[in-house]
């Protein structure tokens, strides 16, 4: 019986966490509107939802599951870190690309990335 009631407290735990939406880093709620992209993509619209002020607070926030490797942005490579120097506003998307889709866009040597489309 006890083992039932705590499958229980955890579906119960697991359902309250995902209905109660999350936070960016303005500490407003996101709705699932806002969050209008796939996994895969940050759009203009989600990054407008919030005030952030660069493209590094833009992806921690709303993709904290991604990783946190290089970047292209305007075609030229970048360090994760460096993109705090890119304004959030400046920005059309922000799509994961995996190693394949990398490599066909990038160049053989390129690992799976982060590519900023600017305006």
């Amino acid at each position: 019986m006890s083992r039932l009631f705590s499958c229980f407290i955890l579906a119960a735990a697991v359902t309250a966490c995902a209905s109660s939406g999350s936070t960016g880093m303005t500490g407003e709620r996101i709705s699932t509107e806002q969050r209008q992209g796939s996994a895969n993509v940050i759009t203009a619209a989600e990054i407008k939802a919030q005030s952030f002020k660069n493209v590094w607070q833009a992806i921690i926030s709303l993709r904290p599951a991604w990783p946190q490797i290089g970047a292209y942005v305007d075609q030229r490579r970048m360090q994760f870190e460096r993109l705090q120097e890119v304004p959030a506003d400046s920005v059309k998307e922000i799509r994961l690309l995996s190693r394949e889709q990398a490599r066909v866009r990038f160049g053989p040597e390129a690992q799976q990335t982060i590519h900023v489309i600017t305006r």
